[in-house]
């Protein structure tokens, strides 16, 4: 049995799970037997989810009656029960969007708000039977990334591949990830000549991620960076901040980040107030967080790059930071590129052979 076969059978027996490939790692799932999701306790090996708002945010955890490893064979499965029926009404779609990122722009360039990520959703035609393949090939085509696909009753199923770490936690050790600024992977030259505009979002993110730590009393923080690293069609200015948690509650630190500027915008309670006034469909998962928590280390991921799955449908979920200098049409084309992440791998598994 593949890969995408044993995703499908977990599919297919309706249980609660999160099947999931950290970068570097083999592929794993925790396979829960009842419904009900639990709060994050820190300690207690589970996958934790968390969405995007409102506030404050609850962190749930996938509490693995089993865990396997998914290049091995399967356990006897447990059957679970049906999903609630779900909204699959689509958000902005191109004219809405470019419309919003145009009254964002004038509400930046006449107020304090500083950057606020607006988010569209990208409607698609996607089979049950194929996210099986979908994850597989994600897992080949993406090593970069945290490929998840994650099934609960409360949320319903998404399938991320997120470049981007929330933070990662072993021991002492603490590496949280400032990821912004967006272009072309085919034409992003070295990062000290890219445009004032990312380079001042990657700013953004990487000021926040820095003072936050601070301030929560993670000692000898560092910043390595920003370099150029590629995700796919797109690239990004990223920068690594690292420190010493000194036994601080990792998940305080979690709900502390988010959602950080790279998601959200700056300064946080306005961008979230903009967020609110422009986006018609709540984000649920998307640009939340989830991610792999036990005792000897964390590694949660912003859920960017993802998309919520129906069973003959999905919608891509894709953002753009906008500034006082952004232009809606390139805003526009920035969002498409990013949902070619997932859109070329719908069409790779949709092809003949």
């Amino acid at each position: 049995m593949s890969l995408a076969q044993r995703i499908n059978e977990l599919v297919a027996h309706n249980v609660v799970f999160a099947a999931f490939r950290i970068p570097g790692e083999r592929p794993r799932a925790f396979i829960q037997r009842g419904q009900a999701l639990q709060p994050a306790l820190n300690g207690r090996t589970a996958w934790w989810v968390a969405p995007f708002g409102p506030d404050p945010v609850h962190v749930r955890s996938i509490l693995p009656d089993l865990d396997v490893m998914l290049d091995e064979a399967l356990p006897a499965l447990p059957e679970g029960a049906p999903l609630p029926v779900r909204n699959t009404m689509p958000g902005l779609d191109r004219t809405g969007y470019a419309r919003a990122v145009q009254r964002a722009v004038d509400e930046i360039r006449s107020g304090t708000l500083e950057k606020v990520v607006l988010a569209r959703t990208i409607p698609a035609m996607v089979e049950q039977d194929q996210w099986g393949a979908l994850f597989a090939l994600a897992t080949e085509r993406l090593p970069q990334a945290c490929v998840a696909l994650v099934r609960t009753h409360e949320q319903g199923t998404w399938l991320g591949a997120s470049p981007e770490r929330l933070l990662s936690s072993t021991g002492d050790r603490l590496e949280v990830d400032a990821l912004a600024g967006t272009m072309p992977s085919a034409a992003a030259p070295e990062a000290t000549s890219w445009g004032a505009k990312e380079r001042a979002e990657q700013l953004w993110v990487t000021g926040m991620v820095e003072q936050t730590m601070r301030q929560l009393g993670v000692q000898k923080v560092e910043v390595e960076g920003p370099v150029v690293r590629s995700a796919g069609p797109v690239a990004h200015l990223h920068s690594i901040v690292r420190g010493s948690t000194g036994g601080i509650d990792v998940r305080e630190l979690a709900l502390a980040l988010h959602p950080t500027p790279a998601v959200g915008g700056t300064p946080r309670a306005e961008a979230l107030r903009s967020i609110a006034a422009h986006e018609p469909r709540h984000r649920d998962l998307y640009a939340g967080f989830w991610g792999l928590h036990s005792p000897e280390r964390t590694t949660l991921f912003v859920n960017i790059r993802c998309m919520e799955l129906f069973q003959d449908s999905a919608l891509l979920h894709v953002g753009a930071g906008i500034t006082k200098d952004s232009d809606p049409e390139r805003e526009c084309q920035e969002v498409e590129r990013k949902a070619a992440t997932w859109s070329s791998l719908i069409a790779a598994v949709g092809s003949p052979g």
